[in-house]
C-alpha cells in the first residue's frame, strides 16, 4: 500500500482549501446528494437488488449514515484516525451486503460528478481547483480505507478455510468437529450465528449445537414453543421454509432478505427481534447425495450469503463438512439441551463408577473388573454411556478419564483393605494416544494408587485416532506398557480400521465387540464364527481375546470352546457398585467343561472347531479332533437327539472328514440352529 501523505489530506493547506465551501453550502449539498446517489445506485443492475433487500427503517438509517459520511469528507477538523475508522467501517458494511470495490469506486465517480456539477459552480472560481484537489485526495484516502476492510475480510475467510481444513484433518471427535467448525464460522466478521441439526430415529430434526447469542436464543425459542421447530416434512408449514426445502433438495437455500420473504413468516417475529436479515440453509450430504445434517446460518446483513466471497465460502463448507460428517455420522443424535446437561454434569464431577467382572474362561478366575461410568442426573437417576458419550468432546472425555482413574484408584484401595487385590480396566479415548495430558494423568494415577504391575488395563476405544504421527503414538503406548499398564483394543470388529490398528499397535489383549455377539439369538453361527476366527487372529499376534456381551451360559461355553481367553457380560455378572464386588467374587462359581459341552451353542462351537481343524489338516484327524467328536456325540445323547437328522449328518461328516464337508456342514449348522431356536421358543412359552 502506498504511503499516505497525511499533510496533503489533513494538514493546514488542506483545511484552507476545503474552507472554500461554507458549511451551509455543504449541508445543502449533502441533502441534495444523498437522494441523487441512491436513485443513481438503484438504477444499476447491481445496486437495485441490494437496496431492495432493505427494510424501510434500514434504508432510512443508511441514508442518514451516507449523509454523515459525505459531510465528514469536507470536515476541516477530520483526523487520519477518525477518517480511517469511518472508511473501514463503511468498507465492512459494503463488503458484508455485497457492494464490491468496483461499485464503491463508481460511487465515488458520482461524488466527483455531483461536486463538479452542483457544488463547484457555487465556489469562488479562484479556489475551485484547490478545493477539488483537496476533496479528491480525501476521496482516494476514503477508498483506500474501505479497500483495507475488503482485504481484511478476504484474509479472514482464507484463514477460516485453513482452520476448518485443519479441524477436519485432526479432529476425530464428532462433537469437537461440529463445535469447532461452527466457532470458526461464527468468528468471521459480520456477527453471524446458527445451529447444526440432524434427524433422529423418529424423523424429527434435532438441533445438536448452536453458535452465537442469537443462535442460542433462536434454539431456545423453538424449545419453548415461541416459534415452530424446523421440519423436513413438506406437509407441515414448518417444513416449507428454507431448512426443510434445503434438506429435501440437497441444495443450499439462501434468503437474501430474510425479514421480507413470506416463507420465513413462521419464524419471523423472533428472527427479526434477533436481527436476522439473511440466512443460508446448508444441507450436508452423504456419498449418495442424501441429506444427513443441516447447517442453518443467519446474518444481520441482507444479502450476506449471496456475496461472491461468502457464497464460495459456504459452498466449500458444505462440501468439506459433508465429507467429514459422513465419516463420523455413526454418532447418535443428541439434542442440544441434553448435550449441555451432560457436559455440565461431567464438569461438576457427577460421575458414578460401576464395575463389571471379567473372568478367565478356562479357570473361572476373576482377572479384573471394568470400570463403567454413569452420569447422575438432577433427579439422582443414572445416565448410561450410550446416551452421554456421543455428546462428549475431547475435554469431556479427558475429564472422564481423570475421574475414572481417581475413583478406580480409591476403590482399589478400599478393596485392598478387605483383602482383595483387584485389577481395573478403564476406557481410554483413541484420540488421547500420544497426548501428553493423558500420559501425565495415567502416570500420576500409577504413582498415587499403585496401578503398575498389570493392575491397570487401558481399553483403547474404537474411534478415530488423534492426529499425532504413528511413531509417536506407538512410543506413547510403549511407555505406558513399560510402566506396567496393559493395553487392550476395545470393540474389535466395530469398524474404524480396527484391523489396521491391531496390526499397528502391540496390544496385550483385544475385546471382541459385543455387537458381533448380540445377533446370536437369531443367527448363532455368525457370532460363533466371529469368535473362532478372532480368537485365532488374536493368538497369532500374541494377544489375549476377551468376548463381551456373553448374556447366557450357551455363549459363555461357546466362547471358551472357541478359544476366547476371557469373558464379560450379563451371563457372568451385571455391572455393580464397588461395594458389591467382594461379595460377588466370594460366591461366584465357574463350572464349564469345554471338552464336553452342555449347551447347544457349546456343541455347535465344538463341531465348528473340529470342522476347521479337519479342513485345515485335510484328514479325519486324531487326538484333539477325536475328543471334539466325542463331546458332540455326548451332547446329542444327553439331549435325546442321537437318532435325529442332525445326528445323521454329523455321523456322516465325522466318518468322511473333509471329503463330506461341502454337503454336510451347512445342514449341520442349520440343524444346531433349529435346536437352539426350539429351546428359545420353549423357554419363552414355559
Amino acid at each position: 500500500m502506498l504511503k499516505l501523505d497525511v499533510e496533503s489530506v489533513y494538514g493546514a493547506l488542506a483545511v484552507s482549501d476545503l474552507a472554500a465551501a461554507p458549511e451551509a453550502l455543504l449541508q445543502q449539498a449533502a441533502r441534495e446528494f444523498v437522494p441523487y446517489f441512491y436513485a443513481s445506485f438503484a438504477a444499476t443492475p447491481e445496486g437495485g437488488p441490494i437496496l431492495g433487500r432493505l427494510l424501510p427503517e434500514e434504508f432510512t438509517h443508511l441514508q442518514a449514515r451516507q449523509t454523515e459520511h459525505f459531510t465528514m469528507l469536507f470536515d476541516p477538523h477530520l483526523t487520519p484516525q477518525r477518517h480511517l475508522a469511518a472508511a473501514q467501517q463503511a468498507g465492512s458494511v459494503h463488503a458484508l451486503i455485497g457492494v464490491d470495490l468496483l461499485m464503491v469506486s463508481e460511487a465515488y465517480t458520482l461524488y466527483q460528478q455531483f461536486l463538479q456539477d452542483e457544488l463547484l459552480p457555487k465556489i469562488e472560481p479562484s479556489r475551485r481547483d484547490a478545493f477539488m484537489r483537496a476533496i479528491i485526495r480525501r476521496i482516494l484516502t476514503d477508498l483506500r480505507g474501505q479497500a483495507l476492510s475488503y482485504r481484511r475480510i478476504d484474509a479472514e475467510v482464507s484463514r477460516a478455510i485453513a482452520e476448518i481444513d485443519q479441524l477436519i484433518h485432526a479432529t476425530g471427535n464428532f462433537s469437537d468437529l461440529i463445535r469447532g467448525v461452527m466457532a470458526v464460522i461464527g468468528n468471521l466478521e459480520g456477527n453471524s450465528s446458527g445451529f447444526f441439526a440432524r434427524v433422529d430415529q423418529s424423523g424429527d430434526l434435532r438441533i445438536e449445537a448452536s453458535q452465537g447469542m442469537a443462535g442460542h436464543r433462536y434454539h431456545q425459542g423453538m424449545m419453548r414453543g415461541e416459534i415452530p421447530r424446523i421440519s423436513i416434512n413438506a406437509n407441515r408449514e414448518a417444513g416449507r421454509g428454507p431448512g426443510g426445502t434445503a434438506w429435501r433438495s440437497g441444495k443450499m437455500v439462501v434468503s437474501d432478505a430474510w425479514a421480507l420473504e413470506p416463507r420465513n413468516d413462521p419464524w419471523k417475529k423472533l428472527g427479526v427481534e434477533l436481527g436476522f436479515r439473511a440466512s443460508a440453509a446448508i444441507p450436508l450430504l452423504d456419498g449418495d447425495g442424501e441429506s444427513i445434517a443441516l447447517l442453518s446460518w443467519y446474518s444481520p446483513w441482507p444479502g450476506y450469503f449471496s456475496t461472491p466471497r461468502m457464497s464460495s465460502f459456504f459452498n466449500y463448507v458444505q462440501t468439506a463438512l459433508s465429507h467429514a460428517v459422513s465419516r463420523l455420522n455413526t454418532a447418535p443424535v443428541v439434542a442440544l439441551s441434553l448435550r449441555q446437561a451432560y457436559r455440565g454434569w461431567i464438569a461438576e464431577g457427577r460421575v458414578a463408577l460401576f464395575y463389571q467382572p471379567i473372568v478367565d474362561l478356562r479357570t473361572g478366575t476373576v482377572t479384573k473388573v471394568e470400570a463403567l461410568a454413569r452420569l447422575i442426573d438432577d433427579g439422582g437417576g443414572m445416565v448410561m454411556p450410550d446416551q452421554f458419550l456421543p455428546a462428549c468432546g475431547s475435554e469431556e472425555l479427558f475429564t472422564l478419564l481423570q475421574v475414572g482413574l481417581q475413583r478406580a484408584g480409591e476403590d482399589r484401595a478400599a478393596w485392598a483393605q478387605a483383602g482383595l487385590d483387584m485389577s481395573v480396566a478403564l476406557n481410554f479415548p483413541a484420540e488421547g494416544v500420544g497426548d501428553a495430558r493423558y500420559e501425565r494423568a495415567v502416570f500420576d494415577a500409577i504413582e498415587r494408587f499403585g496401578f503398575g504391575d498389570g493392575r491397570l488395563t487401558l481399553e483403547i476405544l474404537e474411534s478415530r485416532e488423534g492426529s499425532d504421527p504413528i511413531g509417536r503414538q506407538q512410543a506413547f503406548l510403549q511407555r505406558l506398557r513399560d510402566a506396567g499398564v496393559a493395553i487392550a483394543e476395545d470393540d474389535l470388529g466395530s469398524g474404524h480400521s480396527s484391523l489396521l490398528r491391531l496390526d499397528r499397535y502391540a496390544f496385550d489383549e483385544v475385546k471382541m465387540d459385543q455387537a458381533l455377539v448380540r445377533g446370536s439369538v437369531s443367527r448363532p453361527q455368525r457370532a460363533l464364527e466371529f469368535m473362532l476366527y478372532l480368537a485365532r487372529l488374536s493368538h497369532s499376534f500374541g494377544m489375549r481375546l476377551t468376548v463381551e456381551g456373553l448374556e447366557h451360559r450357551g455363549l459363555i461355553e461357546a466362547a471358551c470352546i472357541l478359544g476366547a481367553d476371557q469373558g464379560q457380560g450379563f451371563g457372568i455378572a451385571k455391572p455393580m457398585p464397588m461395594s458389591a464386588i467382594p461379595g460377588w467374587i466370594r460366591q461366584f462359581r465357574h463350572d464349564l467343561k469345554p471338552d464336553f459341552p452342555e449347551t447347544t451353542l457349546g456343541a455347535m462351537a465344538t463341531y465348528m472347531l473340529w470342522d476347521l481343524e479337519v479342513d485345515t489338516r485335510r484328514a479325519d484327524g486324531s487326538g484333539a479332533a477325536v475328543d471334539r467328536r466325542q463331546g458332540v456325540k455326548t451332547f446329542l445323547a444327553h439331549r435325546g437327539l442321537e437318532r435325529s437328522e442332525l445326528a445323521g449328518l454329523i455321523d456322516e461328516h465325522f466318518a468322511s472328514g473333509a471329503a463330506a464337508r461341502a454337503r454336510a456342514r451347512v445342514g449341520i449348522i442349520d440343524g444346531f440352529t433349529q435346536v437352539w431356536l426350539d429351546e428359545i421358543a420353549a423357554n419363552a412359552s414355559g
